[in-house]
């Protein structure tokens, strides 16, 4: 259980820093556009779906212990594993094509300016990135499939499958909602109070 929340933590704190990056970023990315403001994007595309699958698991780890206060026959170890499935999904989908953007944005840098700074970038997206295609080409498959099985159903199919798949939805809902508002405030403020083209304007003095 403790391995869990040191997950939790390290992925919260992960995703603090993208949106911290991407807001000292996103006004000059709006003025110079092209490549950076592609970056820019993908950053924070990926500090949402970060702080998506936080909110996420928080919530699945509470579920079992709120719903059945207001839903006592509810069935929630359903509920649990059609949610946990479809967040996987919603978060494969966030990080792998942004994830890829970075990576390669990383390596144009280190190609650039061959430096231990750029190294280590690289190094990490490299590992990160074929860490994370390659989970999603081991258990997507079965995920959709267990989706599939319950939007759709089959043979053994509940007549309470409309309200399994309502919470469901919903929980993935307060997931990205609570991704989207965290990461927009932080990079709100970052870039309030970073101003990129100071850095370009000439001295005087």
């Amino acid at each position: 259980m403790i391995w869990i929340f040191v997950f939790l933590i390290l992925n919260f704190a992960i995703s603090w820093n993208n949106s911290v990056s991407v807001g000292r970023m996103w006004s000059e990315s709006k003025v110079i556009g092209g490549s950076l403001r592609v970056l820019a994007v993908s950053g924070y595309v990926m500090a949402v779906g970060g702080f998506t699958m936080v909110y996420g698991n928080i919530l699945l780890m509470i579920s079992p212990y709120i719903i059945p206060i207001f839903l006592p026959e509810f069935p929630v170890d359903s509920l649990l594993s059609l949610t946990n499935d479809m967040l996987y999904v919603l978060i494969v989908a966030f990080l792998i094509p942004t994830g890829n953007i970075i990576w390669f944005n990383s390596v144009v840098n280190f190609w650039r300016r061959r430096t231990l700074a750029n190294g280590l970038p690289v190094a990490w997206n490299s590992y990160a990135q074929i860490r994370n295609t390659v989970n999603a080409a081991r258990h997507l498959p079965s995920a959709f499939s267990r989706i599939t099985k319950a939007l759709f159903g089959g043979k053994g199919k509940k007549k309470g499958n409309a309200a399994l798949i309502f919470m469901a939805v919903f929980i993935l809902v307060l997931a990205v909602l609570g991704g989207w508002f965290t990461a927009s405030a932080i990079m709100k403020k970052a870039d309030l109070e970073y101003d990129g083209f100071e850095e370009f304007e000439p001295e005087f003095g």
